[in-house]
């Protein structure tokens, strides 16, 4: 676990917009909040609808299938803008265009190796 749980979202949002995922989407709010619930306890992204869906359609005062549906227009919308981009920010992670479930997870891996300034396998350089 983070030392510090907040640390991590000024980088996320760098990150969303580098993705070219922007305020504007509706679907930015939800990733930057449901990454908050995924940092205050990790076993979250194993119930992905049912717990960070959920209480994120709460919090919003929205339905579940809402906030799946704006991450994955989001999550689209970016992939196809420039995928290359895509697969080079997650590292080569990512070979299509993910769920909206494995982005969560491929991002709060990301943010976590961040943080923690730690390397990855393969890449030259720090996250």
């Amino acid at each position: 676990m983070l030392k510090d749980c907040v640390a991590y979202e000024d980088e996320l949002k760098i990150f969303l917009i580098k993705l070219q995922i922007t305020p504007n989407y509706r679907g930015y709010g939800y990733i930057v909040f449901i990454m908050r619930l995924i940092f205050d306890n990790p076993e979250r992204l194993q119930h992905i609808t049912k717990e960070l869906y959920m209480i994120t359609a709460q919090h919003y005062s929205t339905d579940w299938r809402a906030v799946e549906h704006s991450i994955r227009i989001a999550v689209s919308r970016s992939w196809y803008k420039n995928p290359d981009r895509f697969k080079n920010l997650f590292m080569g992670w990512v070979k299509q265009r993910p769920s909206t479930g494995k982005f969560l997870a491929f991002l709060y891996t990301y943010l976590y190796f961040v943080q923690e300034g730690k390397k990855i396998e393969g890449t030259e350089k720090n996250i």
